[in-house]
């Protein structure tokens, strides 16, 4: 059951709550788990600064130790599912009805990907996105580049030692644009691992710049 896997995943993880599932009052239609409270993630754009910033902080930590450290992501994210508590300061996560185990192998190249891409580093990004199924190696120029210059605008948080201000720029809204590129000249679609992954990036970027949210990585 999902809920239970994430509930043993985040204990050490400072910061998240995952309420624990009530099988005494759960069937195999209803799911039954402790109370909690807090807002939609989405409110925290109305939040002090620093509050926004921890807030930011936590997403992107999540959403790293989900893919890079378990391997398992909640792929199906929506803001009423991530509450915070301001009086607990914790990120209360519910809802694990969509999530996917990723394997290995896969998630090793793609930290390989995101590790060349605040380096601006177009031959590695280039040779691992091969190797990962994003490009077929017969690829337009102009798809090469959409692609190239998407993975580089992912890796931004990433780039700079201090922090990334997400503020400072729409990364959601610069992919967006080079998806249709993307869309136009693909020669083959991506591996079905990307598809989700991407959702779930796209989404906690979309959640930074709304939040207004300075990372520090």
């Amino acid at each position: 059951m999902n809920p239970k896997r994430f509930h043993g995943l985040l204990p050490g993880i400072e910061g998240f709550y995952v309420p624990f599932v009530m099988d005494e009052l759960s069937s195999k239609r209803v799911l039954t788990t402790e109370l909690v409270y807090g807002n939609p993630i989405d409110k925290a754009a109305s939040l002090d600064q620093e509050t926004r910033n921890y807030v930011g902080n936590k997403l992107l930590e999540l959403m790293l130790f989900e893919l890079f450290a378990f391997r398992y992501m909640q792929i199906d994210p929506n803001w009423s599912n991530f509450l915070y508590n301001e009086t607990t300061k914790l990120i209360n996560l519910i809802d694990f009805r969509a999530a996917r185990d990723y394997p290995k192998a896969f998630v090793d190249d793609y930290l390989r990907l995101i590790l060349a891409c605040p380096n601006h580093d177009r031959n590695a990004v280039t040779e691992m996105s091969r190797g990962l199924g994003f490009l077929t190696g017969e690829e337009l120029q102009v798809m090469l580049d959409a692609h190239v210059e998407a993975e580089f605008i992912l890796g931004l948080p990433f780039s700079k030692p201090g922090g990334y201000d997400f503020h400072s720029t729409n990364v959601t809204q610069s992919n967006l644009n080079l998806g249709a590129a993307m869309l136009k000249h693909r020669s083959a679609p991506p591996p079905d691992e990307a598809y989700s992954l991407y959702q779930k990036l796209s989404w906690c970027y979309s959640g930074l710049c709304q939040a207004a949210g300075y990372c520090n990585m």
